[in-house]
């Protein structure tokens, strides 16, 4: 038989939330090593507690995961940029190409 499901929402009891808290991020940090070991995957975490302490984990160097992060976000800043250029470019041609069919349709009707 499972454990019932607890409503989430802020735990209002500073002892309880801390209690979860550490628990949870325990939980976390367990998980995230499983990911990197069971599906060779880098894995980087970042958490900050209510108080600003930090707490984090990576599979490789955090500075080099950050790094490969912040590349990735600008290739798929230049991808989604292409994209966007190309249906442009696209959306021209069909523009151009019904302005020359209607022309030709009006010449021969």
């Amino acid at each position: 038989m499972g454990r019932g499901k607890i409503e989430i929402k802020k735990i209002e009891n500073l002892n309880s939330r801390q209690v979860t808290f550490s628990k949870r991020r325990n939980g976390l940090l367990k998980k995230a090593r499983e990911l990197c070991i069971l599906c060779d995957a880098e894995v980087g975490v970042i958490i900050f507690s209510t108080t600003g302490k930090l707490y984090q984990w990576s599979s490789t160097s955090m500075e080099d995961t950050l790094l490969r992060y912040n590349r990735g976000k600008v290739v798929e800043q230049h991808h989604s940029d292409d994209q966007k250029a190309e249906q442009n470019s696209q959306s021209f041609d069909v523009s151009a190409l019904k302005e020359e069919y209607l022309k030709l349709r009006a010449a021969y009707m």
